[in-house]
């Protein structure tokens, strides 16, 4: 069960405690174990479904049991995260490819969302070997609004500045690319004076970023950051996404193989 129907029950009994124990008292213990059992119940339903397909697809009993107990405390996780990771065959891979939509809001988990005139950019994701996104072609544009998405606003190596506790994706520098730099640049002046006391006029370290929506000419390092694109509204873009462009690509390239084998045939 997820964490929203989670609080959804601790609302609805902290308010049915109250309008209870203000009415009849006696009562409080009947309520609580009536919402106690019906909770469980709820969230057995999905446990028992994640234990039979683990299961079903030869986990050991053990594993199997740590798999329910994940779907009982939050099946969403188990369900997009946990279960894309099982042997699948094609069917399977299908279904859940076409169940894709409720997360990424596209027809395949290979089109990108314009956040801002929510048009669909077919075949412009791939996965890269760290488990990460990045975008097919670049630059990455949506053809009405021409925002680019392949920038650093939505980088994994792109580090915002940070005034007190609020942090601005306006301007930062990358965490990658990096140039020798004197410390007036990179620090503040009183840091900067305290380098140049010590004996330090310059630094090896990030280039700036003034301009989020832009990216540096000699980029190559570009990686889609979950928690950057959540900003925007930009849905699924961390390890849910990665996993079903995993998947997309591996069921594309096992039905080329079968019509390849039946165009021989």
């Amino acid at each position: 069960m997820s964490w929203p129907l989670h609080l959804v029950f601790l609302f609805l009994w902290g308010a049915g405690s109250i309008l209870i124990l203000s009415l009849v008292p006696h009562l409080f213990r009947l309520f609580c174990i009536v919402f106690i059992a019906f909770w469980f119940l709820l969230a057995l339903v999905p446990a028992r479904h994640a234990f039979r397909l683990s299961r079903r697809k030869g986990f050991f009993l053990f594993r199997a049991l740590g798999n329910a107990l994940q779907a009982f405390f939050h099946y969403p996780r188990f369900l997009w995260v946990v279960r894309l990771n099982f042997p699948l065959d094609d069917t399977e891979k299908e279904h859940i490819l076409q169940e894709s939509f409720r997360l990424t809001r596209v027809a395949s988990p290979g089109s990108f969302l314009c956040p801002f005139c929510k048009i669909e950019i077919s075949n412009a994701l791939k996965t890269l070997p760290q488990g990460t996104i990045t975008a097919r072609t670049v630059p990455l544009l949506c053809p009405r609004c021409q925002t680019r998405f392949d920038v650093c606003r939505y980088c994994t190596f792109f580090e915002p500045h940070q005034s007190g506790l609020w942090r601005s994706l306006e301007g930062g520098r990358c965490t990658v690319i990096k140039k020798v730099q004197n410390v007036e640049e990179v620090c503040e002046p009183s840091v900067a004076k305290r380098l140049k006391e010590m004996g330090w006029f310059t630094l090896h370290t990030g280039i700036p970023v003034t301009d989020s929506f832009n990216r540096p000419e000699n980029c190559h390092f570009f990686q889609f950051d979950e928690a950057k694109t959540t900003l925007d509204h930009i849905p699924c873009m961390g390890k849910t996404r990665y996993l079903l462009l995993r998947i997309e690509e591996a069921y594309s390239h096992s039905s080329s193989g079968s019509g390849s084998n039946c165009a021989a045939d």
